[in-house]
This record gives structure tokens, C-alpha cells and sequence, in this order.
């Protein structure tokens, strides 16, 4: 490594909820799903237990992805209401997911300034999780990608695939920074194996990415992605 290199920072970047919005739109077909199913007799509450049951067993098997979702809704529509009456909104489940894939890429803001910024001081690395068409797709359209030096995309974020992450581009643990909104995906698995951490909330976080953080001492927790300039300066 040259010399020069040494002094810098590494920051790997997490994209959904972080760079760009993304779960409100899964929240918004979520939204419209409990009220099709409040029409037939289930609880919002009753339906997002079981649909979370069901997404966490089709992630270990099938990954992410808005198909993967889809499936999940249909899923749990067939086991409360039973098959027979599921099959009827089928194609409703498919016509309301619609929008996962439809919509802009809405960038968080002060996101491009930010990084222009971080770019020109620290290494900075790309590090997703997710489908891998649909991830490089929104990545493409957020015009974001001159400001990274690679882009990684992951089946999972967790402790294995930081450990490779750091190994295949020779990063030093301790200086090096995981920026994310997700405790399950960015914060707890990279201070895990010895790298820092910094949480930037976000107000719809996916239910399935929150947890309480492993380290709390060790956690770095910054309003906005601005806020990375003077972290960072």
C-alpha cells in the first residue's frame, strides 16, 4: 500500500435507506396489503407477524429482492385466508407491488454533495445487499457510482461477508467504517469483527433490519449523512 494510502479512512457506504430511499415504497404496498386483509378479516397486526415469519424463512432460502416480497405477501395471504380464496388477489398483490419497481430513485438529501466531498478525502466503497439487478439498477439510476471506488453487492451483510470484504480489498479493520441505518446489517456485524460504525437513523427502517445494537458504546450515531463532512473532515 503507498504511503500516502495509509492515512486514509476506508467507508463502506450502505445504499437502501441510506442513499436513497427505498423502503417506504415496500411499506406503502405493505400499507395497502393490510387493508385487503382487514377486508377479510385479519388483523394488521396478526398479518405483519406472519408476514415476517414468512420473509425470514424466504430470505435464508431465496435472498432479497422485490419477486422474493411478492411471494411473501402471497404466501401469508394463503396461509391465513387459505388457497382457494387467495387466488383471487393474486394478481392484485401483483398489480400493487407495481411501484417497488416503477418508481425514481429519490436520493436522501444531501447525499450527492456529501459524498463529492468524501470521495476527494477518504476511500469509499459501495456496500449493498440485495438482488443484484435490481441493487445495480437503482445504483445506475442514483448516478452515484463515480463517487465510490467499488461497489459491493452481497447476498447477506453479515460478519462472513465483512471479513471477505476486508480481505479482498486489503482494508485495515480499525480504519475502516461501516455507514448504514440497518443495527442487523451494518452496524453490529462490522463492529463484530473489529471495524467502527456509524448509524444514521432512518424513520422507516425495515422491521426486519432493527435490532438493539451489540456494542452500543462503540456506536457512532449521526442525525443526517451531511453529518459525515465534519465526522469525516
Amino acid at each position: 500500500m503507498p504511503e500516502s494510502e495509509a492515512f486514509l479512512k476506508t467507508l463502506l457506504v450502505d445504499a437502501d435507506d441510506t442513499l436513497w430511499e427505498n423502503n417506504i415504497y415496500f411499506e406503502t404496498v405493505t400499507e395497502r396489503y393490510f387493508s385487503l386483509m382487514e377486508d377479510l378479516g385479519f388483523s394488521s397486526e396478526t398479518v405483519r407477524i406472519s408476514l415476517n415469519e414468512v420473509e425470514r424463512k424466504n430470505i435464508r432460502a431465496h435472498g432479497y429482492g422485490t419477486a422474493n416480497f411478492v411471494n411473501a405477501l402471497k404466501e401469508t395471504l394463503s396461509r391465513l385466508a387459505g388457497p382457494s380464496i387467495a387466488d383471487n388477489y393474486l394478481r392484485w398483490i401483483d398489480d400493487a407491488a407495481t411501484i417497488i419497481l416503477d418508481h425514481p430513485v429519490e436520493l436522501i438529501s444531501g447525499v450527492a454533495e456529501c459524498l463529492e466531498i468524501l470521495s476527494q478525502r477518504h476511500r469509499t466503497i459501495l456496500f449493498t445487499k440485495g438482488n443484484v439487478r435490481e441493487q445495480e439498477r437503482k445504483i445506475e439510476a442514483s448516478g452515484l457510482s463515480r463517487f465510490f471506488s467499488a461497489i459491493e453487492i452481497a447476498r447477506e451483510k453479515d460478519r462472513q461477508s465483512f471479513l471477505e470484504l476486508l480481505y479482498r480489498h486489503q482494508l485495515v479493520k480499525e480504519r475502516t467504517w461501516m455507514i448504514g441505518n440497518s443495527p442487523k446489517s451494518d452496524i453490529n456485524p462490522a463492529i463484530g469483527v473489529g471495524m467502527n460504525a456509524v448509524y444514521i437513523p432512518h424513520p422507516r427502517t425495515w422491521d426486519l433490519e432493527t435490532e438493539a445494537f451489540e456494542f452500543p458504546e462503540k456506536v457512532v450515531i449521526l442525525r443526517s449523512f451531511s453529518d459525515l463532512i465534519s465526522a469525516f473532515d
